[in-house]
């Protein structure tokens, strides 16, 4: 009987100190939940234009254009090179391309299916009291600010739809916004090659800062800590070939060398080069950029590339959260010593080797596995996170 009273004692004890515990992660979670909430406020506080702003007048024009393109001011205007623009206006592309140059001279250049709305806008002699506000919502452009009677960097203000914001400390970016939220920040070089200046990427949970050429981060929403920053394998001529808005102007100058070169000497030309008659005289205007002049393999290649950025990202933290445990024996990705590939993701840990014979072993990202593999005599050893608590010996060969 005693005994029994011992038992029911100890498991009392033990159902108290359950629920205490239950208790404490409650009041954990609770205060996670809380911060979380308390730090998206204040984000969407930061991020609110405290008063309505009166609509400035004639702060920029439509300096190119192609394809179909619109600014909305409480209705569809037509778009046009040289309409004059109001903050608060909406500018968007569908099959089409726009570049806006502003009073300061700070530019933007839109790709197809972009919207980017004016927030506002504040132009005055002195820099110090000149302000920008612009709000990326969809999309791909790119963003250049004046490098003679610029605004302040601190005035400038630049929303990524509602995922993040960016503050702007340099002259030349990219910012893609897809439609489900996530984000892509470029950071671009100066003429001389060397980093234009440093942009912060600011979300309700933190901040990354961009200071290297083509440094580049992402944003899942507003809600995630945007992603570590790496530098891609870019170059200034491949990110204006993207954004480029008149292609024309490149044809009227081959036109131009055409013509240039047309007083040379008859003997000159090479009649095989080409076909008078495969020439269609009732085709459009050479100069006219048409629809099927779009390169929407380049429109795309940004929001292709956030894709990839994202998932080298997840890639990478997986990598680093098993880097910390330990990884010994081999390197993650291809090991020129053990000639062994290895492969970490959300869950696994993958091992190949193709020598003579293909080996693949998949164990647990979070095991603590030692892994013995001969292979035609060629031994290594690879622990996973310590490998204390199993053991793999694979055998290949005669």
């Amino acid at each position: 009987m005693a005994m029994l009273e011992h038992i029911l004692n100890l498991n009392m004890m033990a159902h108290r100190e359950l629920l205490k515990l239950i208790n404490n992660l409650l009041w954990i979670m609770i205060g996670c939940a809380l911060f979380q909430m308390e730090a998206m406020a204040q984000f969407a506080l930061t991020n609110q234009t405290k008063e309505p702003q009166p609509v400035a007048k004639n702060i920029g024009s439509i300096s190119e254009l192609n394809g179909v393109t619109r600014v909305v001011r409480e209705k569809p205007l037509k778009s046009e090179v040289g309409f004059s623009l109001d903050s608060m206006d909406k500018l968007e592309t569908a099959a089409g391309r726009m570049g806006v140059t502003f009073r300061d001279e700070t530019t933007i250049k839109l790709t197809e299916n972009s919207t980017v709305i004016v927030d506002s806008y504040i132009f005055d002699p002195n820099p110090s009291n000149s302000s920008m506000a612009l709000n990326f919502v969809k999309g791909t452009g790119r963003f250049i600010s004046s490098k003679s009677k610029g605004i302040k960097k601190e005035n400038i203000k630049i929303r990524a739809g509602n995922s993040a914001t960016v503050g702007i400390r340099g002259t030349d970016l990219t910012l893609t916004v897809k439609d489900t939220g996530e984000v892509l920040v470029i950071l671009l070089p100066d003429e001389f090659g060397e980093s234009s200046g440093e942009i912060i990427v600011t979300t309700a949970l933190g901040s990354v800062v961009l200071n290297k050429p083509y440094q580049a981060t992402t944003v899942y929403n507003l809600e995630s800590v945007p992603s570590n920053p790496i530098i891609l394998d870019l170059t200034l001529d491949q990110i204006d070939n993207y954004l480029i808005v008149s292609p024309p102007e490149e044809k009227q100058l081959e036109t131009n060398e055409s013509s240039a070169t047309a007083s040379s000497s008859i003997l000159d030309t090479d009649f095989l080069d080409f076909d008078e008659l495969e020439q269609d005289d009732l085709a459009k205007d050479d100069l006219e950029y048409q629809e099927l002049d779009i390169d929407y393999l380049a429109t795309n290649f940004l929001e292709d590339l956030l894709d990839v950025i994202q998932e080298v990202d997840e890639l990478s933290k997986a990598s680093g959260a098993l880097a910390k445990q330990g990884l010994e024996g081999t390197s993650i990705g291809y090991d020129s010593d053990t000639q062994i590939s290895s492969f970490v993701t959300d869950s696994e840990v993958k091992l190949i080797r193709e020598v003579e014979g293909k080996l693949q072993i998949q164990v647990s990202k979070d095991s603590s596995t030692a892994i013995r593999i001969d292979q035609e005599g060629k031994v290594n050893q690879v622990r996973v996170n310590g490998g204390t608590q199993s053991y793999i010996n694979i055998k290949q060969g005669s």
